[in-house]
C-alpha cells in the first residue's frame, strides 16, 4: 500500500503535500468549462465533498452509486467516497438504461451520490433503487476553499484486502459485470504506471477516459479534461483534441484507437507534430499497424504504447509501437495482434479452450506449447477480486494453480517463438467452421487494410457449430460509389481466398455502420451481427431467394 497506508485518497493527500501549487485538474476547452484546481485545492475540494457525504449519512463500507457528469465532479466525488471509506459504484453511462438499471439491481447499493437526472430516474423507476438508504444530490458546486475544507479529514484506515470500488465492464460480449477492486489492486496498478511506463509527477495527461482520471491525482500528474463526450468518443472534434494537446503541452495521453486515429489524421492534415509528448497509450481494442505508423509520425520525441488487459486485470502485457510495426506483415497475414511481453509480476498462461468452470490445480500447470492457440489466463497483483454478487460468473472466470488465483481473460491467443504474446480475439466470437476454427484477429486485420474498408467483422451464420464464416463490412461510402459493390466484394473475397482459402469464405455483407461499444467505440458487437445476418439469410432461404 501507499505510504499513508489508508486508501487511494491518501495518494491524493500525499500529492497535495508534495506539489501543492501544481495544477491537478484543467479544462481542455478553449472556453474553460470549469476553474482549474491545484493539487492543494483538489485535496481541499475532496475534504469539502467528504464532509457533505458524512452529513448525508454516507460512511465506511457503504456501496455508493456514483452518478455524476464526466469531468472534475466525477474525480472529486470519487475521491470523497474513497476518503470516508465508502465504496464507489461506477457504471458506464453509455451502456443503455436497461443494462444500467440491471447493474444497480444486482449491486444493491446503500447510497447514491448523483445529479438531479439520477434522482428523477430513481423516482420514476424506484424498483432498481429500493436498497438505497442515503442520498446526496450533487448540484453545480464551485467548491470554494473555506477554512473548514483546509482542515484534513482523518483518513479511514483500510487493509489492502478491503473492497475499494466496484467498476462495471462494458458488457460488449455478455452482460455487464461489477468488478471488485481492492485497495491493493489500485495500489498495484498505480505502481505499474510508475515502474513499467515511467509516468512521474509533473507530467500532463490528456484524460479522454474519465475513469483513468482517478490515477493521475495519485501520481502527481496534471489531468487535462478535453472537450469530449465520453459516451460518444467517435463524435469528438479532432481539432479540439489537437488544440488541447498543443496548448497544454501534453506529455501523455490514454485513448481508444478511435481517438488515436482522429489525432493522427488531424495532425497529418495540418502538418503539425507533438514534440512534447512522451507517450500515447492506445487501448480498448486491437491497434492496427497503420495507426501506429500514422500516430508515431506525430510524436518525434515520444512513443506509442499499447497495453493489454481488461477491467478485471490491467495491465497484463504491453507492446511498443515500433514492435507492432516490425510485426506488421505477420499481423496482416493472420498471425494475430502483437501485444508484447507480460508486465513484471504478471504470470500469463495459455490453456486449452474449455467450458467453465475450470478445476483448481494443486501444483504448477504448464501452458500450451509455443504457437498453440488457447485462452489467455493471468495471475498477479493486478488481478481484481472477482465479480460483485455474481458467484457463478466469478467461479466461471477464476481457478487456482497452487495458491495463485488466475483470471480467464476470455481472449484467445498464444506465445510465439520469441515468447511474445499474440492476441486472436474474444473466445466468444471466434467462428468454428466445418474446416476448423477461425479467429477474428486472424482474419479482420487483412481485410481492414483494404483502402475502401472502414471496419470489418468476422461472423458465423447459424446458431450451432459448424457455422459458415462470413464478413460484414462497413465501407467507405464514397469509394463504394466509385468502385461499385460488386468490385468491393470481389476484392474482399480474393483476399480471403489468398490468405484463408481453407475456410471457404463466400459471403460478404455491407452495413452502413457496424455497431460498437460505447466506452471505446471500437469493440464490435459481432454476436449481434451474427444473429441479425443469420436471421436474414434464413428468411431469404425460406423464400427461395439467394442471400
Amino acid at each position: 500500500m501507499n505510504q499513508s497506508g489508508a486508501s487511494v485518497a491518501a495518494y491524493l493527500s500525499d500529492s497535495a503535500k508534495k506539489y501543492p501549487d501544481l495544477p491537478a485538474l484543467v479544462s481542455g476547452a478553449k472556453i474553460p468549462a470549469f476553474a482549474s484546481l491545484t493539487f492543494a485545492e483538489l485535496d481541499q475540494a475532496v475534504n469539502q465533498a467528504a464532509r457533505k457525504l458524512i452529513h448525508a449519512g454516507i460512511g465506511k463500507g457503504h456501496k455508493s452509486l456514483l452518478f455524476v457528469n464526466p469531468g472534475p465532479g466525477l474525480i472529486i466525488w470519487a475521491f470523497a467516497l474513497f476518503r470516508i471509506g465508502a465504496i464507489p459504484v461506477v457504471i458506464d453511462p453509455g451502456m443503455g438504461i436497461k443494462s444500467f438499471l440491471s447493474c444497480i439491481q444486482r449491486t444493491r447499493p446503500e447510497a447514491m451520490v448523483g445529479i438531479s437526472r439520477a434522482f428523477w430516474i430513481s423516482r420514476f423507476l424506484p424498483g432498481s433503487f429500493r436498497t438505497i438508504r442515503y442520498r446526496y444530490l450533487v448540484r453545480t458546486e464551485s467548491f470554494d476553499v473555506t477554512s473548514e475544507s483546509k482542515v484534513s479529514l482523518p483518513q479511514e484506515q483500510n487493509s489492502p484486502d478491503d473492497l475499494a470500488a466496484i467498476v462495471f465492464t462494458s458488457g460488449s460480449t455478455g452482460p455487464p459485470k461489477g468488478v471488485r477492486y481492492l485497495h491493493r489492486t489500485f495500489d498495484a496498478q498505480i505502481h505499474a504506471l510508475q515502474s513499467v511506463f515511467g509516468m512521474k509527477p509533473g507530467e500532463v495527461d490528456l484524460t479522454t477516459l474519465p475513469i483513468f482520471g482517478l490515477f493521475n491525482p495519485a501520481l502527481g500528474i496534471t489531468s487535462v479534461l478535453p472537450e469530449i463526450d465520453p459516451r460518444h468518443p467517435a463524435q469528438a472534434d479532432p481539432q479540439k483534441l489537437v488544440d488541447a494537446l498543443l496548448r497544454y503541452e501534453i506529455t501523455s495521453a490514454f485513448a481508444s484507437p478511435v481517438i488515436g486515429q482522429k489525432v493522427a489524421s488531424a495532425c497529418a492534415k495540418q502538418k503539425v507534430s507533438l514534440p512534447g509528448m512522451n507517450r500515447f497509450f492506445l487501448a480498448g481494442a486491437p491497434v492496427a499497424p497503420s495507426l501506429v505508423k500514422e500516430l508515431s509520425a506525430c510524436l518525434p520525441n515520444g512513443q506509442i504504447l499499447v497495453p493489454y488487459g481488461a477491467t478485471e486485470a490491467l495491465p497484463v502485457s504491453w507492446a511498443e509501437g515500433a514492435h507492432i510495426q516490425a510485426f506488421e506483415s505477420s499481423i496482416l497475414s493472420g498471425q494475430g495482434s502483437f501485444i508484447g511481453k507480460p508486465v513484471p509480476g504478471a504470470e500469463v498462461k495459455i490453456l486449452p479452450v474449455a467450458k467453465a468452470p475450470l478445476p483448481d490445480y494443486p501444483q504448477d500447470h504448464e501452458s500450451l506449447k509455443l504457437g498453440q492457440v488457447g485462452e489467455i489466463c493471468v495471475a498477479g497483483k493486478m488481478v481484481t477480486a472477482g465479480y460483485d454478487r455474481m458467484p457463478g460468473a466469478t467461479c466461471d472466470a477464476r481457478f487456482k494453480i497452487g495458491k495463485d488465483e488466475f483470471h480467464r481473460m476470455g481472449d484467445l491467443g498464444y506465445f510465439d517463438q520469441d515468447n511474445n504474446l499474440r492476441f486472436l480475439g474474444r473466445k466468444a466470437e471466434f467462428v468454428y467452421t466445418a474446416n476448423g476454427p477461425i479467429e477474428t484477429e486472424r482474419c479482420e486485420p487483412a481485410i481492414n487494410q483494404l483502402g475502401f474498408v472502414k471496419k470489418c467483422a468476422l461472423i458465423g451464420l447459424g446458431s450451432t457449430a459448424p457455422q459458415e464464416p462470413c464478413l460484414v463490412i462497413e465501407p467507405d461510402r464514397q469509394k463504394m460509389r466509385e468502385m461499385g459493390e460488386l468490385a468491393l466484394r470481389k476484392e474482399i473475397l480474393e483476399t480471403c481466398d489468398r490468405l484463408f482459402s481453407q475456410f471457404n469464405i463466400q459471403r460478404v455483407f455491407f452495413e452502413k455502420q457496424i455497431p460498437v461499444d460505447a466506452r471505446h467505440n471500437a469493440k464490435i458487437h459481432r454476436l449481434a451481427l451474427s444473429k441479425k445476418w443469420s436471421q436474414r439469410v434464413a428468411r431469404k432461404a425460406t423464400l427461395g431467394k439467394l442471400p
